[in-house]
């Protein structure tokens, strides 16, 4: 059972239960207002439900219904601060408002911070043991702490107290269904494998291994570690490998603040080296990751590249904006190279998706923008032309069966221009993304192929990349 599943319930008797206050006394014309722009949230129309409170709020300030909608709204989009703002200021202006109350056990409930959610739902049962949604709310969370014997009883209560009530009837159902142990297993550590194969139309050929565990440490930091070998060869030559060890440790100071640093080690043919990494994460929101830090790390797009025993130092940068069915990011990266080459690389990519409510299938429409930049092109076995731009239109569908397959098939069609920014020729891109689930087990089989000019200097390029993963 997802989160998504047992939540339906729930949402629908809490937009029930507006509409029922309102019944209950004169219809102001504020909860008009807040009814109309929750239509519209239900509808996906983020935008109209937004402009709807913002205009009632300008007719009636300081008005709690359309303060607590508009917290609705703010959390719809992950503003999860600003949500909260709202909800606590009207429960200062009044401290029994139900209403209120609701909103903030539900959005303390998704931030999986069942204690202070679950105190927000007792303190409604006990002012209220009939409160509907206040006994499907603490449901909800009980069992996703792993608390079924005290979910039983819970919804034991409430059916005695509403015996018609379909959310909690599902509830019992799913019970009866599923009665596990009190405790949830945790799986907040992974151990995965990786295996990729990549070939180009020139003769490069490479094959990529990885081995990694991360691991929780305490409730705001994690270990990964990762262990690299690329075995690379080319027509007419003998294969070259590379191995590489890394550790690096997370830690999350707060909500808005993140730091990492990693290091380990690389061994060429004929020599080794240090790899190290620093960067800080700044998440102003919820939907926001702004990132940057610097880092030393190979670069292997080839066989003539790895006989150079190269490395790449120096800044890089991003920032992640994701919102449901949205989303923009972009990375630069400012960088010297062992070989005494400079580098200036740029990407950015956005994408939409479009899909019906609750529908398992999506289509997307996007664009990507690349630009690298070099001091030199030595022809060292790297892409490194002194000017490359490339715009791609992007399109694709994503789609589920059931709970064991999850697929993502993106397309890429544009132009790129080498050196001269007049002269643009046809460029274009293809990945399909394919996710297996079976309990604690995950498998990924990807492909990609690429008909535009790449690192190896390949007009087109095949890559086939498998992992398993388990989580415990």
């Amino acid at each position: 059972m997802t989160r998504a599943t047992i939540a339906v319930p729930l949402v629908l008797l809490l937009a029930a239960a507006s509409a029922l206050d309102a019944q209950q006394s004169p219809r102001p014309e504020s909860v008009q207002i807040a009814i109309q722009s929750q239509e519209a949230l239900n509808n996906d129309d983020e935008a109209k439900a937004l402009a709807l409170v913002q205009a009632g709020l300008a007719r009636f300030p300081g008005d709690d219904t359309l303060e607590i909608q508009l917290a609705r709204i703010y959390a719809y989009q992950r503003h999860d601060r600003q949500a909260l703002g709202l909800l606590n200021a009207a429960l200062i202006r009044n401290p029994k408002n139900r209403e209120a109350k609701l909103e903030v056990a539900h959005l303390y409930g998704y931030q999986r911070n069942y204690t202070q959610s679950d105190r927000y739902y007792r303190e409604l049962l006990a002012a209220d043991a009939n409160d509907e949604a206040a006994s499907l709310g603490l449901v909800h969370n009980l069992i996703f702490e792993g608390k079924k014997v005290e979910a039983r009883q819970e919804v034991d209560r409430a059916l005695a107290r509403h015996p018609t009530s379909l959310g909690l009837q599902q509830y019992s159902d799913y019970l009866a269904a599923n009665p596990t142990s009190e405790t949830r297993k945790q799986t907040n550590n992974r151990a995965q494998a990786t295996e990729s194969f990549f070939a180009d139309t020139s003769g490069n050929r490479s094959f990529y291994s990885a081995q990694g565990l991360t691991y929780k440490l305490g409730r705001a930091g994690s270990s990964s570690f990762r262990l690299e070998e690329t075995s690379l060869w080319r027509t007419g030559t003998n294969t070259t490998t590379v191995v590489s060890g890394t550790d690096e440790i997370r830690f999350r100071l707060n909500p808005y603040v993140a730091v990492r640093a990693g290091a380990g080690a690389i061994r060429f043919a004929d020599s080794s080296q240090a790899l190290y990494s620093a960067d800080l994460e700044l998440y102003p929101w919820k939907s926001l990751l702004v990132s940057g830090g610097f880092s030393r790390y190979p670069i292997l797009p080839t066989w003539d590249a790895a006989q150079l025993d190269l490395l790449s130092e120096g800044w890089h940068g991003r920032a992640d904006y994701n919102i449901r069915n949205f989303s923009v990011a972009g990375t630069v990266y400012l960088t010297h190279y062992s070989d005494g080459n400079r580098s200036e690389r740029e990407w950015a990519e956005t994408l939409r998706w479009f899909s019906r409510s609750n529908s398992s299938f999506a289509v997307a429409a996007g664009y990507a923008f690349r630009h690298l930049h070099y001091a030199r092109d030595l022809d060292h076995g790297y892409f490194s032309p002194t000017q490359y731009h490339s715009h791609l239109a992007a399109a694709g569908v994503r789609f589920r069966v059931g709970k064991v397959y999850r697929g993502e098939y993106l397309g890429y069609a544009g132009v790129e221009s080498l050196r001269d920014l007049g002269t643009y020729s046809p460029a274009g891109e293809l990945l399909l993304k394919n996710d297996f689930s079976w309990g604690q087990w995950v498998l990924s089989a990807d492909y990609s192929y690429f008909h535009v000019i790449q690192t190896t200097g390949a007009f087109r390029a095949n890559a086939i990349t498998a992992t398993l993963g388990y989580k415990f």
